[in-house]
């Protein structure tokens, strides 16, 4: 038996940040080859500017030297929304699931953006007593990640202000 799409799980969190729309852009649109904020690596896979359709490998922690070595693949994902100062979002696919983050930018003020962090999880199972048994896990699992995202974005800020300033 072929495997199933199950519904999506979404979590979403809005919050209002002292920078303008443009700065926050920088902050939220970029692929760090590691980011200590989320302690996450990215390795870029597609020649270019980023944009729809940019493909990369994240990795948890400071992994990317090592990957670029030979070491492990990574987690493949994709940027699938690539609007410039208004939505960027990135897909990535862990076998089990397939995990979209959106970010959406509004000025709410010359010198405020209002920021709304989406996390939609869509589970691949086999089953459908499957399916309900994990329902909780992922949709736990997207409000614990887009709870985590909407607070880590004043820390994003201010690695991008302490890049600037280097």
């Amino acid at each position: 038996m072929g495997a199933s799409r199950v519904g999506a799980l979404t979590a979403t969190a809005t919050r209002e940040v002292a920078y303008p729309v443009g700065r926050v852009w920088q902050a939220m649109a970029t692929l760090l080859p590691y980011c200590s904020v989320c302690d996450v690596s990215a390795i870029v896979d597609s020649p270019g500017d980023l944009r729809i359709g940019t493909t990369f490998r994240a990795f948890r922690g400071p992994a990317a030297a090592e990957a670029e070595a030979g070491g492990a693949d990574g987690m493949p994902g994709e940027i699938v929304d690539w609007s410039p100062q208004r939505s960027v979002a990135t897909r990535l696919d862990t076998g089990g699931e397939t995990v979209r983050v959106s970010v959406e930018m509004a000025a709410a003020s010359p010198d405020t953006t209002l920021v709304t962090i989406s996390v939609d999880v869509r589970t691949l199972s086999r089953s459908r007593l499957a399916a309900m048994m994990t329902r909780s896990s992922y949709a736990r699992m997207a409000k614990s990640t887009v709870e985590g995202e909407i607070r880590k974005l004043p820390a994003h800020l201010a690695l991008l202000n302490d890049h600037d300033e280097h």
